[in-house]
């Protein structure tokens, strides 16, 4: 509340600047994803100033994750406490990746600023916001924020009405533009540099296949301690055989401990930007994560390893056996069985991103901003 309080101070003094752009990163650390995009889309327009902050950065390092020393922490809160709110207040647009609540407490109905929803993951198919929230507390909070949004951009006209549930922003403020972080799919010289640069910091591993893993997080820490349990590397590489690595990619806020590390097992958790992760890679094991969504784009072969399917607690928009963009395993055994036998299913894939996606062209950032103007 202090930050909405200081952003209501601030607008009784300053008028927002049509050229001034915030980037809200809520989500994970940096600037990356949908906001990168923006960002630089945004660096070639003459006049525009486009500054970038990442709730995440504040308070531990980073890098390490240890936090900060006590006067690291006071500069730190006078920053998200004061400073933001004040440069949120002079912003004509405000990009944002995840909910953010303190716009519930925001004056914003009299001013001209844009409150634009990117989020941080691509289409839908698991139910996310406030299709899974519990409490009504939390939930009067999400959508009294949600309703000073005035863009949501999102893939497609299917999964618009599950957007709509989910963050009970009124139909007329949801765009099927596709978002952002999917132009690079249909870039080619953009995917040569991620790769070359992936490359540079890791050589080792540009003669290798890449495995990709990357589950999303469940209610418990057991549970997510679970995800490594279940999924035994060592077995896994020994199927592939020595021309493959193995890439584990866990969700940013839920990193667990009993990852495995060794010259044919990496822990990317920390890893800036996942979408690198998944143009380098051969083969894309996962979940329910919304990540799965993304690396549809690239018509590479996926699997989803949901061995607790019956219990998983989000639910899901459709049938997950049906839709899925994959062969999907049960067990350990089904998975190796399918890794052994190189299973993939491209039907299944085309389905889904063509229910997901509506323009395979790329050049949303450019569709975006033409509508905001």
């Amino acid at each position: 509340m202090i930050f909405a309080w200081v952003y209501n101070i601030c607008s009784i003094f300053c008028e927002p600047d049509p050229h001034r752009i915030i980037l809200w990163n809520g989500h994970n650390h940096g600037i990356n994803g949908n906001l990168k995009e923006i960002q630089n889309a945004y660096s070639g327009k003459a006049g525009d100033v486009c500054e970038a902050f990442a709730k995440r950065d504040l308070f531990r390092n980073p890098d390490s994750g240890m936090r900060k020393s006590l006067w690291g922490c006071i500069h730190d809160a006078f920053l998200f406490f004061v400073v933001y709110p004040c440069h949120m207040a002079r912003a004509g647009k405000v990009f944002l990746n995840d909910n953010f609540l303190p716009l519930c407490y925001m004056r914003t109905t009299k001013r001209d600023t844009q409150f634009v929803q990117l989020w941080h993951g691509a289409g839908a198919f698991k139910r996310f916001g406030l299709s899974t929230e519990t409490d009504p507390k939390v939930a009067e909070v999400v959508r009294s924020a949600n309703r000073k949004i005035t863009h949501l951009f999102v893939t497609s006209q299917a999964v618009k009405p599950f957007y709509e549930e989910a963050f009970a922003v009124p139909p007329e403020r949801i765009y099927p533009t596709g978002i952002p972080v999917t132009d690079i799919y249909f870039d080619e010289e953009r995917i040569c540099q991620r790769k070359s640069s992936f490359y540079q910091k890791y050589p080792e591993l540009a003669s290798k296949k890449i495995l990709l893993y990357a589950p999303t997080f469940r209610r418990t820490d057991e549970e997510n301690r679970q995800i490594m349990d279940r999924f035994d590397a060592e077995r896994i590489h020994q199927i592939l055989g020595d021309e493959w690595v193995i890439l584990i990619r866990m969700h940013p806020k839920f990193p667990v401990e009993n990852l495995p590390q060794n010259k044919y097992c990496y822990n990317m958790t920390d890893y800036n930007d996942i979408t690198d992760l998944y143009l380098v890679s051969d083969l894309f094991i996962t979940d329910y994560s919304s990540s799965v969504v993304e690396y549809a784009l690239l018509d590479k072969p996926i699997l989803l390893f949901a061995y607790d399917l019956a219990e998983y607690d989000r639910g899901f928009y459709f049938d997950y056996e049906n839709m899925m963009p994959g062969q999907i395993a049960h067990t350990q055994t089904e998975l190796y069985e399918l890794l052994q036998n190189n299973c993939d299913n491209l039907p299944k894939r085309q389905n889904f991103v063509k229910f997901q996606y509506d323009n395979m062209k790329g050049d949303a950032c450019g569709r975006i901003l033409d509508i905001l103007g």
